[in-house]
């Protein structure tokens, strides 16, 4: 006779298992690794941040469309993000993320929609950093009034 509760055990033990090979992050016997993020120490080239809008020190008024644009360029791109903080109380207003593996330029485009009630300044910074490690950050100061 068949022991279905053993059985039931044994799929849940192997899927278990399963589960916890697939969510390791070292490389398998096999040498295989599906992340791109080879860090690459010869790399000592910053990258290049360059953000055409907005100016620095712009003002907007509530219901604005800030649109975030620039380039990042660099010999191997791995990742960064653009984010607005609220200089008042230090909060995160909003945030994008990227990964670019091996990009050598890279045309970046952000909006964010404008929403406040009394005279509020943002600074929002760009960060990205490439496979050898190397970060670079550039910063915009901008105003949105009610």
């Amino acid at each position: 006779m068949i022991n279905i509760k053993s059985i039931s055990e044994s799929v849940i033990i192997v899927f278990v298992f399963i589960l916890l090979l697939s969510c390791s992050k070292t490389k398998g016997s096999g040498g295989s690794d599906d992340d791109d993020h080879h860090i690459d120490e010869n790399d000592t080239t910053y990258p290049v941040i360059r953000i055409d809008n907005p100016l620095d020190n712009q003002v907007y008024t509530s219901g604005d469309t800030i649109k975030i644009e620039g380039l990042i360029t660099d010999n191997g791109l791995y990742h960064g993000k653009i984010k607005i903080v609220n200089d008042l109380n230090g909060l995160l207003v909003n945030e994008q993320l990227y990964e670019t593996h091996f990009y050598t330029s890279f045309n970046f485009s952000f909006k964010h929609k404008t929403s406040v009630t009394v005279p509020t300044d943002y600074t929002i910074t760009v960060e990205y950093e490439d496979h050898g490690l190397n970060m670079s950050t550039q910063s915009r100061k901008v105003k949105v009034n009610p």
